[in-house]
């Protein structure tokens, strides 16, 4: 059978930037994908996923510059979602994401209404045809995208760390249609999540130097290699009913409190209802539930982002305004790009301690501890160079250094491995603050690892 895709001696550099060096990020990488086969690439953060993904969709070098040699086959037209679902979104629907490629391809207007009709119902997303793609939540956002290539029907689909941010039933349903709809498939991760092991038909391992090829993601090889490259295997998946529960737990001291929240966005038939939720000072507290449920949407109001309709958020007992509630906790948002906007990462850190008004010696020893807690490779360089998962630890290291009493990381999955998102939640741990720490997860393995208590919104 005829490869889908042909890699042969791939070679790429990136050119040199302000702060950032030039650095050879492939040499001669050679493989290929059969037509019709599902594979995983697993990568380490920063090994190259998302600048290979752009090689094979045209991308790169064409809009970023760069030195690429080697020969690229495709069997056909190649589609991509990429690991910040926020950089394809645009249109003012749902609907509209998914039919503007087909109206720009010039396809009859019956066509496009059957190919639009079609790919809501293979996602499982019709409920979302005509939200604002702004409103959905991260995991509705790569839904979408993926409905998109439902549409646009390419062979060759590339999912750059897709599905980390999909909720578990979402995640089973899309791989679920993805293995029976004939495509070739190409998934990248930095996570061997489990789940990828009933579906995939091959398993490449990239360690920066070499790529290997397995076709048994059970075998004994596979575990070795992965092991061997530094990535954190799945251990056994903890039964839910056992997980520790905030409705079994009573705190003897919240730091802040919630009760009887009501909240609904205009134009929006989404309304949140929470009786009652807790956070503990020097504990942590993981929010699990559906995409949609309403989760980041809770944290907006706890963060003072968002006025609830109805309802008290108590601060030390007392009552506080929106405004004091933000002066009080740090919010990691799931995309780090809404919160970085200074020429360089240590720009960036050095920002909220002058506002402090600090003795520049102090910040400067500060930030100079921040960049080797979260491994802030380049320092020096403007954020918009830095992959996606450097962007996320600066962002942590952002409101490490600030030592609020309350920290809600939401959906950092992407980007960064589990062990790089354990070492976030421990050096917040570790902060003088001891603050309360809220973390919004998919991954239940990570929930049952790193929470005190878990709080459950929607049916899992």
């Amino acid at each position: 059978m005829p490869a889908a895709l042909s890699v042969k001696d791939l070679s790429f550099q990136y050119p040199s930037y302000p702060g950032l060096e030039s650095r050879s990020l492939f040499k001669d990488l050679s493989f290929d994908l059969e037509k019709g086969s599902m594979n995983l690439l697993l990568a380490l953060p920063g090994a190259g996923k998302t600048t290979l993904s752009r090689i094979l969709t045209g991308l790169v070098p064409a809009y970023t510059g760069g030195e690429l040699s080697g020969d690229i086959q495709e069997g056909g037209e190649t589609g991509i979602v990429f690991q910040n679902p926020d950089e394809q979104l645009f249109c003012s629907t749902a609907e509209k994401e998914v039919v503007f490629p087909l109206e720009a391809a010039g396809l009859p207007r019956e066509e496009i209404g059957h190919r639009a009709d079609a790919a809501f119902q293979k996602t499982g997303i019709e409920y979302l045809r005509f939200k604002k793609p702004i409103h959905l939540s991260g995991g509705e956002k790569r839904r979408l995208l993926i409905s998109v290539l439902c549409a646009t029907d390419p062979e060759l689909w590339i999912l750059d760390e897709t599905l980390e941010e999909i909720d578990i039933r979402g995640r089973e349903e899309i791989l679920s249609f993805l293995k029976k709809s004939g495509k070739t498939i190409l998934i990248l991760t930095a996570k061997m999540l489990d789940v990828y092991k009933k579906y995939a038909d091959n398993f490449f391992v990239y360690t920066g130097g070499s790529l290997l090829q397995f076709a048994d993601g059970s075998s004994r090889e596979f575990a070795y290699a992965v092991k061997e490259g530094g990535f954190c295997l799945d251990g056994d998946m903890p039964d839910e009913n056992a997980l520790k529960t905030l409705e079994s737990v009573t705190f003897e001291n919240p730091i802040l409190q919630v009760e009887g929240l009501r909240f609904s966005y205009p134009d929006s038939d989404f309304t949140l209802n929470v009786d009652s939720f807790a956070l503990e000072q020097g504990k942590t507290t993981a929010v699990i539930g559906t995409n949609g449920c309403g989760k980041s949407t809770l944290s907006h109001i706890i963060a003072g982002l968002l006025k609830p309709e109805a309802g008290k958020v108590l601060l030390e007992g007392k009552e506080v305004s929106a405004e004091k509630l933000n002066r009080n906790c740090s919010y990691l948002f799931q995309n780090p790009d809404y919160q970085l906007f200074l020429p360089t990462a240590r720009a960036e850190l050095e920002y909220g301690l002058k506002l402090q008004k600090l003795p520049q010696d102090q910040i400067e020893e500060k930030v100079q501890e921040a960049i080797k807690v979260f491994g802030i490779e380049h320092p020096d360089a403007p954020p918009v160079l830095m992959s996606y998962g450097q962007r996320k630890k600066l962002q942590a290291a952002i409101y490490w250094l600030l030592e609020k009493k309350i920290v809600i990381i939401d959906e950092a999955d992407s980007g960064i491995s589990s062990k790089e998102y354990r070492q976030i939640i421990d050096a917040f741990r570790q902060s003088p603050a001891d603050p309360a720490i809220l973390i919004i997860t998919h991954d239940i393995q990570l929930a049952a690892l790193e929470a005190d208590s878990i709080f459950r919104m929607g049916q899992l």
